[in-house]
């Protein structure tokens, strides 16, 4: 999303660094209250941000910013509870690793969730290796898959996302038929 907002030119409005005018100036012809013009663009502007960043995120984490007013807070929001560093985020996300399994998902929703962990891992500051990333996967999976496992697991290449994602939906196309 960040680099959308920076080629858009409106990162500024995300990260804090144009705060919203204030609503009303005091005229100098009759002392009284009127409407900020500025105040008005930038509330719409921002509204078009908020909406942009509403529907990137998934239901998860929705609920994290549903209280909030603005881009800005919705983007601390988000960086406070995602890409927190502290040892009980970084492990929560590791045990959830070591917890996952595929149990009755499609092999697509389960690599799904691994990528989210492995991504919110990096977002925290605490990337874990393309090998950890397939052993986890791996320990998750099906009995069915424990060919494709021991085949893939001898390999001296690292297998990518992508390539592990075709090669465990060929070989579920392959049991089946």
């Amino acid at each position: 999303m960040k680099p959308f907002l920076l080629g858009q030119g409106i990162f500024p409005f995300v990260d804090g660094s144009l705060p919203c005018p204030p609503s009303h100036l005091i005229s100098v012809d009759t002392s009284l209250p009127t409407v900020n013009a500025s105040y008005l663009s930038w509330k719409q502007q921002d509204h078009l941000i908020i909406s942009a960043l509403l529907s990137s995120l998934s239901m998860k984490v929705l609920h994290l910013v549903v209280d909030c007013n603005t881009s800005h807070d919705i983007w601390t929001t988000l960086e406070t509870a995602l890409a927190s560093p502290s040892n009980s985020r970084i492990m929560q996300l590791h045990g959830s690793f070591q917890e996952l399994r595929q149990n009755d998902e499609s092999v697509s929703t389960y690599l799904h969730k691994a990528k989210s962990l492995f991504d919110d891992l990096a977002a925290a500051g605490r990337p874990i290796s393309v090998e950890e990333f397939n052993l986890y996967v791996f320990r998750g999976l099906h009995s069915e898959f424990k060919d494709l496992v021991t085949s893939s697991s001898t390999k001296a290449d690292l297998i990518s996302y992508t390539d592990l994602h075709n090669h465990l939906l060929t070989h579920k196309i392959y049991q089946q038929s």
